[in-house]
């Protein structure tokens, strides 16, 4: 590669300046462009990343012919028009996760991408956290034997700061609360460790927040292949970050201090994986690789759009990951009935 691969940010919010903070880590990508509906946020935004220029309607961003590809950062709900748009301007699309707030939304983005023919991401950046990549290892080499059950957790104290000025607050918007904007990283970090979920059994409670969507989900998955997880979320507590793993010949347990997420460079030093086999008192560090996840997904992205990389997390990942929420939405509503995802991947076309 090289020049820069040139994007532009879409919906300039807080966690837009995360990724920019991200892409700017690197020297893959060049921020050209940027669009918001606010002159205000278009002009910050500008000033804090050195983007050169911004556009005053999304129409305005996607005739720019020097832009390659798009990073999507607008509410949950907003996803499908603006992908859409994008993908038919012929723009290579980067979206945060989850995909879309609904089953259907999502299956019209993946069919979109598959007919534009250009590249498509999806922002599960979490399963690029050195502890994850390690636990993959881990199992890959048979060093944690045949894994029989998963817990994970991922809460914050979000949802007690709701209010109906946020679009987060309100049900139609972001279904699930928590699971679908926290819980949703172990949806697919799971999955990426253990292989697609087969059904999910699950109970939602709305307790403590003013917001119309559920802040505390305990939710079981049945994996295609056998093992049982735990997929835990909450939103009225302080931050945590946990996932660990029992397997026949040893366990793994990995906790993120929460306070350093937004700063992926720095979120391995801060994070603990231990390793824990038959007889053994003492529970030693386990080494993980160095990782930046916001960095490498945007850095991957990028380089795909010039034929240099391939992208792990597509269409069919987050749409998995997304039915993890919705099972367990139905099956909360059902009283803890099982549900399966078969139905709803294969309705979304993400089933080969």
């Amino acid at each position: 590669m090289t020049k820069p691969v040139r994007l532009a940010s879409i919906g300039l919010g807080r966690w837009a300046r995360v990724l920019a903070q991200g892409a700017q880590r690197g020297d893959v990508i060049e921020l050209t462009s940027c669009f918001s509906r606010s002159e205000d946020s278009r002009m910050a935004f500008q000033e804090e990343f050195g983007v050169p220029r911004a556009a005053s309607s999304l129409d305005e961003l996607l005739s720019d012919p020097e832009i390659e590809g798009v990073l999507v950062t607008t509410p949950n709900d907003a996803h499908k028009p603006v992908i859409l748009d994008c993908l038919d301007a012929g723009k290579a699309v980067y979206t945060d996760k989850p995909i879309a707030h609904t089953m259907e939304d999502a299956g019209d983005i993946a069919r979109a991408a598959a007919a534009a023919g250009v590249p498509f991401a999806v922002g599960h950046s979490a399963r690029r956290l050195g502890g994850h990549r390690a636990m993959k290892q881990w199992i890959d080499d048979g060093r944690l034997g045949k894994v029989s059950l998963a817990e994970a957790n991922f809460s914050n104290e979000r949802g007690l700061e709701l209010t109906t000025d946020t679009w987060r607050f309100f049900a139609d918007k972001s279904p699930g609360g928590a699971l679908i904007q926290l819980g949703v990283h172990h949806a697919d970090n799971l999955q990426y460790l253990l292989g697609p979920v087969a059904s999910v059994t699950s109970h939602a409670r709305k307790l403590y927040t003013d917001a119309e969507v559920p802040d505390a989900i305990m939710s079981i998955l049945e994996f295609e292949s056998g093992p049982l997880g735990y997929l835990g979320t909450g939103w009225a507590s302080p931050g945590v970050y946990q996932l660990r793993l029992q397997g026949t010949e040893a366990n793994l347990f990995y906790d993120l201090d929460f306070n350093n997420w937004d700063q992926s460079q720095h979120a391995d030093d801060k994070s603990t994986l231990v390793s824990q086999a038959y007889r053994e008192s003492e529970r030693p560090q386990v080494e993980m690789p160095k990782t930046d996840m916001f960095r490498e997904q945007l850095d991957e992205f990028a380089l795909a759009i010039r034929g240099e990389a391939e992208i792990e997390v597509g269409a069919e990942e987050a749409i998995r990951a997304l039915a993890v929420v919705h099972a367990a939405l139905e099956s909360s509503q059902r009283r803890g009935e099982a549900v399966d995802l078969a139905p709803m991947v294969e309705m979304a076309g993400a089933l080969a």
